[in-house]
């Protein structure tokens, strides 16, 4: 696990960045790799690295090159079947001279050439320099479980794992992308290509990016969720059999390491699923970790996390905190978040890594269930509406207009919104929006572009084109959560809160061998009645226990939302209406100050607050020149200056 970061000239032969420059982008990312750094600076090239040893401790120093040296790469992330790729590559006549998972990728390339990537498996942003082809390669993995982010400046293609290492290094400006700010206010997040920053871009999820001789050649997928299984799906049984034993592989895989590990345990059936194989597979009692918050007494799953870990015998450590009681770390949370998400999940999840890491360097999760196997209510909805398609459009059509005269419980406007939606993107924005129909134009201030979100969903969604569409809604709504929602909300904010306290998160349902058995299941296997994860539930009993098996899903600290607003009310107030907010002309501060006056309601009550509220935190962050940014900036540039970091492992 490291963070990666460097600039590709448009002068092949040319100098792209100072080392002076490439050590203050990497000094900015040192949470990301405590242990050690490298560097390499070449004509046309310059590459950085921060390590956190997981693999080959005393080996395996970035940047990594081929036998000749014409190859060379930095490297975040796993791959998980390194050991099949050397075995491989070494009868092809590769030579090896690491004990390491980076290595295998330089020789890869050297095979395949850019449909390396295809043969990896494992969480992944990479960065190849190729010295005979002056061509840099970026890329990463299917899911999007690691970050990539790039700009194209004067400099050169300039890419790394945080933004903050992109303005450490001098190459862009923290502005604000106002597109981007609608479509979050929409969201509740920016999906990629774009970022908060203008001018910052997300590479998406399982696309190749290639820079040749000087300029962008072209960025191009190499895998969808719709690709064909390794297994097909047949009988229930069959299915059952195929799944489980798709998950112990990828637990089993997901526990190679030379550092102790352990599993985030929220005490729901998917994380304790991952615990019950995690613990099959070890020889000793696994370390699990729990967070609760006060706020959020009514989704507190400890008691549950508990049963769990007795069960399995592991050796437990939890901690019941408030995410009211530590004001002051909201701005650092942001500061490592570099893109604000309208979920305070952010914050509880910093605290669970936080307790981690105190005892471990890797935990596996049981994140990406939901996504793939349908366990948001807004799946039962897709379902519902596959059911409802033979009802005539203008009925469905009267259902959503009646949810908004009669009903003032936001599922059920929702769901009646979800049925009569006629296309992904409206069904995306009735499911999954921050803000209810017609809140979004008011909300913005004098000085946010005005636009259509639907436009801009969709010039998003023509990037990810996939190669056929199935015609069951639900299908398309997963799909929409496995290109959208889970790499740019919940793998963007398990990255950089896990990173924050330099622990690896590594994710098994994430493992794409089991994504496409999982797409290419029948709906039913999925939503059963009004459950989700019907198949799911079948396969873990016997490993988990029966009574977590039929409890109905629980955020993770999404009902505490509105408790922690009202909780800290007048630094809410004081952020929203102190003048500087008013300004900026992004928000309408008059709506917002008629939102303060009244009370919040329990739920998503507190969303469209919340996205604003965190907006403008934003702002003071990485904007205001008196923000956290500018310090943790300059610091950076400053010990770059001094040379106080460690001496790189690499340089020239």
């Amino acid at each position: 696990m490291c963070g990666i970061c460097g600039v590709a000239g448009h002068d092949p032969r040319g100098e792209p960045l100072t080392s002076e420059r490439l050590l203050a982008m990497t000094t900015a990312m040192t949470h990301r790799g405590p242990d050690e750094h490298g560097h390499l600076r070449l004509p046309g090239v310059a590459l950085g690295m921060r390590r956190l040893s997981i693999i080959d401790l005393a080996g395996s120093h970035q940047p990594i090159s081929n036998e000749d040296g014409t190859v060379r790469t930095v490297f975040n992330g796993e791959i998980f079947n390194f050991q099949e790729l050397r075995y491989e590559l070494e009868h092809k006549g590769h030579r090896f001279s690491t004990a390491g998972d980076t290595e295998t990728i330089v020789h890869l390339y050297e095979e395949y050439g850019e449909a390396f990537v295809e043969r990896l498996r494992g969480m992944f942003a990479i960065a190849l320099w190729d010295a005979n082809e002056r061509v840099l390669v970026l890329a990463r993995d299917r899911l999007g479980v690691k970050p990539l982010y790039y700009t194209v400046t004067p400099d050169g293609l300039s890419f790394a794992s945080e933004v903050k290492c992109l303005l450490a290094g001098g190459l862009v400006s923290p502005e604000l992308d106002s597109e981007a700010a609608r479509l979050y206010l929409t969201l509740g997040y920016v999906p990629a290509p774009r970022t908060l920053f203008a001018g910052i871009l997300k590479l998406p999820p399982a696309n190749v990016l290639e820079w040749r001789g000087g300029r962008l050649m072209g960025i191009n997928p190499y895998w969808t969720p719709l690709d064909p299984p390794a297994f097909r799906s047949g009988s229930w049984e069959e299915d059952q059999e195929h799944l489980l034993e798709l998950l112990r592989n990828a637990v089993r895989a997901r526990m190679i390491s030379d550092v102790p590990l352990g599993v985030m345990l929220s005490g729901g059936l998917d994380s304790s699923l991952i615990a019950a194989l995690m613990a099959e597979a070890s020889p000793h009692p696994i370390e699990t970790f729990s967070v609760g918050f006060v706020e959020d007494a009514n989704a507190n799953e400890l008691a549950w996390a508990r049963i769990t870990a007795r069960r399995l015998g592991a050796n437990h450590h939890e901690l019941l905190t408030s995410a009211s009681e530590h004001e002051e770390l909201l701005d650092d949370a942001i500061w490592h978040l570099e893109e604000p998400i309208a979920d305070l999940s952010f914050l509880g999840f910093l605290a669970l890594s936080q307790l981690a890491r105190e005892h471990v360097t890797v935990a596996l999760c049981g994140q990406a269930a939901d996504e793939l196997l349908g366990g948001y209510p807004k799946h039962m909805a897709a379902r519902a509406a596959d059911v409802a398609a033979a009802v005539p459009a203008t009925v469905r059509g009267s259902l959503a207009q009646l949810s908004f005269r009669v009903s003032n419980r936001a599922q059920i406007t929702r769901l009646l919104r979800t049925l009569a939606a006629e296309d992904d993107l409206e069904r995306l924005l009735a499911m999954s929006s921050v803000l209810p129909p017609g809140v979004g134009e008011n909300l913005g201030g004098p000085n946010l572009k005005r636009g259509d979100p639907r436009a801009l969903l969709a010039e998003t969604f023509a990037g990810r084109s996939q190669p056929q569409t199935p015609r069951s809604r639900l299908i398309r709504t997963l799909l929409l959560d496995l290109r959208l929602a889970l790499p740019d909300l919940m793998f963007l904010y398990f990255d950089k809160m896990s990173m924050a306290t330099s622990l690896e998160v590594r994710v098994p349902f994430a493992d794409h061998e089991l994504v496409n058995f999982c797409m290419a299941l029948s709906p039913d296997r999925r939503i059963r009645g009004l459950r989700g994860k019907e198949i799911l539930r079948r396969v873990s009993r016997g490993l988990v226990d029966e009574a977590i098996i039929e409890r109905p899903k629980r955020g993770f600290f999404r009902a505490g939302a509105s408790s922690w607003l009202s909780a800290r009310r007048s630094f809410v107030a004081e952020t929203l209406l102190d003048g500087r907010c008013g300004r900026r002309g992004l928000l309408n501060v008059d709506l917002l100050r008629r939102w303060l006056d009244e009370p919040l309601k329990e739920g998503r009550g507190g969303e469209p607050l919340l996205a604003a509220f965190l907006l403008e935190r934003w702002h003071r962050v990485f904007a205001d020149a008196d923000g956290l940014a500018s310090q943790q900036v300059e610091l950076a540039r400053q010990a770059a200056v001094r040379g106080t970091v460690n001496q790189p492992v690499v340089s020239s």
